[in-house]
């Protein structure tokens, strides 16, 4: 379609045409952000109910061409408009569910959980936790949760996690867990599961402002009626973009039609 609207600027040279495939390329511009948008805010919805999840949040900035036509092949236009974009993760504490469970664990404050994955480490909110047949405490995706000198090994029944993260087993001190934390506001990319890494690199700093809930789990922090609200007033955008498209389309067929006789 865009090509056809090329050539008839090309065929016609009429201003009133340039004009409304300059506007019919204005309004497919504005659908690609609120697809994007779309993607974050579903995403969001879908993670309503995971541990420790932080909502994202995309920002956009629109710069409009002034030129119709800037020599793309086949005479079709070439960046009418230029979205710049930037996701930005919300790391606000979400709620607590109690759950009773000795090895879940809640971030009252600052930091996150350090998680052995493979040969690097990685970073969540996430605190359920377990253990696996080897006696090690591990999360709910069975990787190694890391503590102030390494792996916890559990042995006992009587499990208490101090507010200072310490795991005491049957009285006996078998740990304490680490809690990495970063300069804020974070700069941190989400790498899968919940887990996130710093981007760019940095060393994590020892955190400070924290206590742990033993027997509690943190929400996801998403708001499901505002992301609701996001997405209905999205998908109204998104269609009002559809119908200017097709009106100007159709118009333009007609002058077109007019013209060529």
């Amino acid at each position: 379609m865009f090509l056809w609207h090329a050539a008839c600027v090309q065929y016609c040279g009429d201003k009133t045409v340039k004009e409304m495939i300059k506007g019919i390329y204005h309004a497919a511009a504005g659908m690609l952000p609120r697809m994007n948008q779309q993607e974050t805010v579903g995403n969001n919805l879908a993670n309503v109910n995971t541990t420790g999840f932080k909502a994202d949040k995309r920002f956009f900035r629109t710069e409009l061409n002034n030129k119709l036509l800037q020599g793309g092949e086949h005479g079709q236009p070439v960046k009418l408009s230029e979205s710049q974009f930037s996701l930005v993760t919300d790391f606000s504490q979400g709620t607590f569910a109690e759950t009773r469970n000795p090895l879940d664990v809640a971030i009252n404050g600052d930091g996150f959980f350090v998680i052995e994955t493979g040969d690097s480490v990685s970073y969540t909110r996430g605190g359920n936790f377990a253990v696996n047949g080897a006696g090690e405490l591990v999360n709910i995706r069975g990787h190694r949760v890391m503590g102030e000198e390494g792996p916890i090994r559990i042995s006992g029944k009587d499990i208490v996690i101090r507010a200072d993260g310490a795991v005491v087993v049957d009285g006996k001190t078998a740990g304490t867990l680490k809690l990495a934390d970063f300069e804020q506001p974070y700069q941190l990319r989400r790498n899968g599961w919940g887990y996130f890494t710093p981007f760019p690199p940095q060393d994590p700093k020892e955190a400070e402002r924290f206590d742990l809930r033993q027997g509690f789990l943190e929400n996801s922090n998403v708001d499901p009626i505002a992301e609701m609200i996001d997405m209905i007033e999205l998908n109204r955008n998104y269609e009002s973009c559809q119908k200017a498209i097709h009106a100007q389309d159709e118009t333009l067929r007609q002058v077109v039609l007019e013209i060529a006789k």
